[in-house]
C-alpha cells in the first residue's frame, strides 16, 4: 500500500509504503484499538485512496504514540505472533500432502521424488517434501517498528491517502 501525505510538513509525512504482508496487521491494529479514530476512513484494507483528514491523522499519530510509549503495541505484537505460531500447518496444496508433485511441473522439475537429504533434490517445492505449510496468517508480521515510523509519518502527513 502506498499511503501518500495529504499535505506534508517535512519529508517524512509525503510517503509511507507498506506491501500487503505488512500493512493488513498494521491496518487491523488500528482498527481494533482506535475505532473512533479510524473511523474517518472506511478502507483501511483497500487502495480506494481513502484515508484522514490532518486533524483525525494528529489524532492517530497521538494515540499510536502513546500505544507505543505505554508498551501496548509491543504486546499486541507479542499476543499476535503467539497466535499465529499456535495455528497449525496446513496440506500443502501443491502435492496435497505427499510431499511430492505429480502434476506435469512436478514431473517435469524433478519434484516428484522424495527430497534427497543429502543433495536437498526432489520433494515438493511448495513444502519442502514435508506435506504441510505454514498457515497464511503466517506471512502477515506485524512489529512495534512498523507502528512507529507509520505514527512519525501520519504525524507529518497534514492527512494521507492510502492507494
Amino acid at each position: 500500500m502506498d499511503v501518500i501525505g495529504k499535505d506534508p510538513i517535512s519529508e517524512v509525512g509525503r510517503y509511507f509504503r507498506n506491501n500487503v504482508w505488512w500493512w493488513r496487521p498494521l491496518a487491523t491494529y488500528i482498527v481494533q484499538e482506535h475505532t473512533l479514530l479510524a473511523v474517518g476512513c472506511s478502507h483501511w484494507q483497500s487502495n480506494s485512496g481513502d484515508g484522514l483528514n490532518a486533524e483525525q491523522s494528529q489524532a492517530l499519530a497521538d494515540a499510536l504514540d502513546a500505544d507505543l510509549a505505554s508498551g501496548k503495541v509491543a504486546q499486541w505484537a507479542a499476543e499476535y505472533a503467539a497466535e499465529v505460531a499456535a495455528l497449525p500447518r496446513e496440506t500443502c496444496w501443491l502435492c496435497e500432502g505427499t510431499g511430492v508433485r505429480t502434476d506435469d511441473i512436478g514431473v517435469q522439475h524433478g519434484f516428484n521424488k522424495p527430497r534427497d537429504p543429502e543433495t536437498g533434490r526432489g520433494g515438493c517445492n511448495g513444502c519442502s517434501g514435508i506435506g504441510t505449510t505454514e498457515p497464511p496468517a503466517a506471512s502477515y508480521p506485524f512489529d512495534v517498528d512498523n507502528v512507529r515510523e507509520f505514527a512519525t509519518f501520519v504525524r507529518a502527513s497534514g492527512g494521507f491517502e492510502i492507494w
